[in-house]
């Protein structure tokens, strides 16, 4: 049925020319263009390039991949016009064609609808991202008129959605999202929301990690999509079965890569199987594991801390778990720091207990952050839990309290401390670490 995507499951060429267009495409951003992948017979690819503008025509698309005969449709936008991406979409599914998103190139906001008209279509996970859906700031109405246009222009992208086969949740998540934000989707929630087509979908076609996500993404957990009949949030499941040990497993995994690189690296010599898929690529585990060593020896202090209630897991032998990192890192020799957000992917192995497949994305970075404010920010709303929570031996309450009272400890690493010698208590609040200044301890 899908002979097509058959032939990319063997294909690491499709991805590598998708790779070496973004080497060479700019990063400005235009009205609609086309360009052209010609690589071997069966895999020739066109990339629609730019924003999608009111002026922009989807005959033209017709036009440019009939004379092309293109085996798929890819993009490189970072939305536009939802009216005319919709368009994009039903001309894409007129023609029959199949899309493809890959994490190196971009496909955000409206672009996700004009993805969503592939007959069948693949994305990487946090390859297509997502935001509110706003009316142009060109166009002043009055109250009742605008009211009119957002409900008009809803019902007409969740029909659109639902003739595409494709779950209105889509537009939920980012009606959920400020238009100033972006939201990379998940693994699971594109296979959930049937973004990937369901039947005889392939595995991510065989590339190394985008060099832009590299530096960051290698050194934060991530990977394939649970299994939505089993799929718990963190906490909502029972104690002591698989998907508890999963989300415990996460939280240890991110501490040990959050201590010294030694004992760091120590640990991540026993939790990685032999044979790992990392990043969509089959390796060693020496593969991995220099990976690591190179992060390591550039950021020695670390603060990797999963966002709590952040985690899926779905286990059933193995363990497949997805959900959302922040950190912070630092080099006291070259003074740099670095600081953001991550969704990652993990395959665990309950049986071994080692770790079978990574991926992930980076979300955002903070640029020129000097404090590890996402990581302080973890812990104040947790210790608000720990705190003022009348049921103090709720499930709730226990979990926050302990995780608070592990992630002090990895403030104190990168030199941050809670309060002053000598401070009352009340007045104790996170610092820049001086002679004068208190380490982390249990409350």
């Amino acid at each position: 049925m899908l002979e097509g995507w058959g032939r990319m499951r063997k294909s690491v060429s499709l991805i590598s020319m998708l790779l070496a267009f973004v080497a060479v495409a700019g990063e400005g951003h235009a009205a609609i263009s086309y360009q052209r992948l010609d690589g071997a017979p069966g895999e020739r690819g066109l990339v629609i390039k730019g924003v999608f503008e009111v002026s922009d025509d989807p005959t033209q698309l017709v036009d440019e991949y009939r004379q092309y005969q293109a085996d798929y449709i890819s993009f490189d936008s970072p939305g536009g016009n939802v009216v005319t991406a919709i368009s994009f979409g039903r001309a894409i599914r007129a023609l029959n064609a199949r899309t493809i998103q890959i994490r190196a190139m971009e496909c955000a906001s409206a672009c996700a609808f004009a993805f969503a008209g592939g007959v069948e279509r693949f994305a990487e996970p946090g390859s297509i991202g997502v935001h509110r859906v706003s009316l142009s700031d060109d166009d002043p109405m009055d109250n009742k008129l605008a009211v009119s246009s957002v409900q008009s222009l809803t019902g007409e992208i969740i029909g659109y959605l639902t003739d595409m086969g494709v779950s209105p949740n889509l537009l939920q998540l980012s009606l959920s999202i400020d238009s100033a934000d972006i939201r990379y989707l998940t693994a699971a929630e594109m296979r959930d929301w049937n973004i990937n087509t369901p039947e005889n979908i392939p595995s991510p076609p065989e590339s190394a990690p985008p060099p832009t996500a590299a530096p960051e993404v290698s050194a934060t957990p991530a990977v394939m999509p649970p299994d939505s009949s089993h799929s718990e949030e963190a906490g909502a499941s029972e104690p002591g079965d698989l998907t508890t040990e999963a989300v415990d497993f996460v939280n240890r995994y991110n501490d040990e890569w959050s201590k010294d690189s030694a004992s760091a690296l120590a640990f991540m010599r026993d939790v990685y199987a032999d044979e790992v898929s990392f990043f969509g690529n089959p390796v060693d585990k020496d593969v991995v594991l220099k990976d690591k060593a190179t992060f390591a020896q550039r950021w020695p202090q670390r603060i990797y801390s999963v966002k709590p209630g952040s985690v899926t897991a779905s286990c059933a032998g193995k363990c497949e778990m997805s959900g959302v990192v922040e950190w912070f890192a630092g080099n006291r020799d070259t003074g740099k720091t670095s600081s953001g957000m991550a969704d990652f992917s993990f395959v665990w192995n309950t049986a071994s207990l080692q770790i079978e497949s990574e991926t992930g994305k980076v979300l955002t970075t903070d640029k020129g952050a000097k404090a590890p404010d996402r990581l302080i920010h973890q812990w104040t709303g947790l210790d608000d839990i720990c705190r003022t929570s009348v049921d103090r031996e709720g499930a709730e309450t226990l979990p926050a309290c302990k995780r608070r009272d592990e992630l002090g400890p990895l403030l104190n690493r990168v030199d941050w401390c809670y309060g002053h010698k000598g401070e009352a208590e009340i007045n104790w609040e996170w610092q820049k670490c001086d002679a004068n200044s208190r380490r982390y301890t249990s409350k």
